[in-house]
């Protein structure tokens, strides 16, 4: 199944005396605030819809834990609210929620203070959301911002806050951004901390602002704010930018801005070519398929998979964590001081990259599966899902994980393509395996369980 929650392999149990205390789900907005405001506290508003069970069954896994108990039950009125049903409805035209899947920390007068994009498992972020927006209650809020902008207020540091506070309620600042900085004096623009700043802010690559960096600050400037950035700031600097700007071109459908991606992205990765090269195919690739462009997208991710991904060993992919790592150790050491040029980076936290290329070929996998019924295609597709699962299997195999059975995402993927393909005892032996992949992980397995009596019933 294509992977499409935050978090997925790091819930081992699930205590349900320890979770949050939900309240009813038809609790209005009204009541909500009422309560809220009585009580001083803030409202948690988590959305989720009747499609993807196993997203709804990771949320509560993130929601089960202890952690989370003391702070959500003292300082929240916490409500779960499915967007099918009225009150859902209302809460999401409410807050303008265009997606089902996010959560919402709010004051009792309806200011959004945070916003969790997707369902995950990971409780911290649940608990880290929770404390900033506990840390801003009470401050300048939006609306405040917003009043003050249709009076007229543009000055430089007013600016900077109102986009800040639009960015914490996940809103567009594009408009903004530009204004902001076409009222900046030209010298302003040769300043290091001044362009930093607007790179921190994600201009669009064909936004004024971009354009305005791109053709007024040396790029001795420009290349110094990201080559001395960290490596963890400088990669959030660029996919900020690359995906404010996918938002953007997706929105319009405009294929000139989706190729301006996928040159960013390619220039993103400096000397690496290779890196570059499967980079800019990505995103188009991903625009393909968000757009609709079905055989653009086909073509484009087969090409991809089949030239970069599919040809990978499991030591290329080691080269590949051990290279990303050694870069992010050399940025930390040469760091340091003459005091301690002798000491050692004992530890940093680095996702390998490499997990990301079978989380990839498993999740175009599965979208030519919901896409298509051409045999050829699928099985194409059911090469790469097993591949995938190779993969994941050969990298964790050594590691601390859940999927002792392997993943049971990929296992779905591979069943449901063998279903689709008209396999279907080979179909309903691999969910077989996934559901109890997914029992052994000791994660919510009953997302799985269905799809595995829909096969058996002939009815996926």
């Amino acid at each position: 199944m294509r992977q499409i929650v935050l978090a997925f392999a790091l819930i081992i149990s699930f205590q349900s005396h320890g979770q949050i205390t939900f309240i009813d789900s038809n609790t209005s907005w009204s009541q909500l605030s009422k309560q809220a405001k009585e009580q001083d506290k803030l409202v948690f508003i988590h959305f989720e819809n009747s499609e993807c069970v196993q997203c709804n069954e990771v949320a509560s896994m993130g929601f089960g834990k202890e952690i989370l108990k003391k702070t959500f039950d003292e300082e929240f009125i916490a409500i779960r609210c499915n967007v099918g049903t009225a009150n859902g409805r209302n809460l999401a035209q409410k807050f303008r929620i265009m997606s089902s899947l996010m959560s919402l920390y709010v004051d009792s007068d309806g200011n959004i203070l945070h916003v969790n994009n997707g369902s995950t498992g990971d409780s911290y972020t649940y608990l880290n959301g929770a404390k900033l927006a506990l840390d801003r209650k009470g401050k300048k809020q939006l609306p405040d911002y917003e009043r003050e902008y249709k009076a007229g207020v543009r000055a430089s540091a007013f600016m900077r806050e109102y986009m800040v506070k639009k960015q914490e309620s996940s809103m567009a600042i594009d408009d903004l951004l530009d204004e902001y900085v076409s009222s900046l004096p030209t010298d302003s623009l040769s300043n290091f901390q001044t362009v930093k700043g607007i790179f921190e802010f994600f201009p669009a690559v064909n936004s004024l602002a971009y354009q305005t960096i791109k053709t007024k600050t040396p790029k001795s400037i420009t290349d110094s704010i990201f080559n001395s950035a960290k490596p963890n700031d400088r990669k959030a600097m660029n996919e900020g930018i690359i995906e404010n700007s996918f938002r953007i071109a997706v929105q319009k459908r405009d294929n000139e801005m989706a190729q301006q991606i996928a040159e960013f992205a390619r220039e993103s990765q400096g000397k690496d070519r290779s890196k570059g090269e499967i980079d800019s195919a990505k995103w188009m690739t991903k625009y393909y398929h968000r757009t609709g462009d079905t055989r653009k997208y086909f073509e484009s991710a087969i090409k991809l998979v089949e030239t970069k991904y599919m040809p990978l060993t499991i030591d290329s992919l080691d080269a590949m964590d051990d290279a990303a790592f050694k870069a992010q150790q050399h940025f930390f050491i040469s760091k340091r001081g003459k005091s301690d040029r002798g000491a050692v980076v004992r530890s940093m936290a680095i996702a390998p990259p490499s997990q990301f290329i079978y989380l990839e070929m498993n999740e175009h996998a599965y979208q030519f599966y919901e896409l298509t019924r051409d045999k050829e295609l699928l099985e194409k597709a059911l090469a790469w899902s097993k591949r995938s699962m190779d993969l994941s299997n050969e990298k964790r195999k050594n590691g601390h994980t859940p999927y002792r059975l392997g993943d049971p995402n990929f296992i779905d993927t591979y069943a449901h393509i063998l279903y689709k393909l008209g396999r279907k005892d080979e179909a309903i032996e691999w969910q077989t395996k996934a559901v109890e992949a997914q029992k052994v992980s000791g994660m919510a397995y009953e997302s799985f369980e269905i799809r595995l009596n829909k096969m058996k019933e002939g009815k996926l």
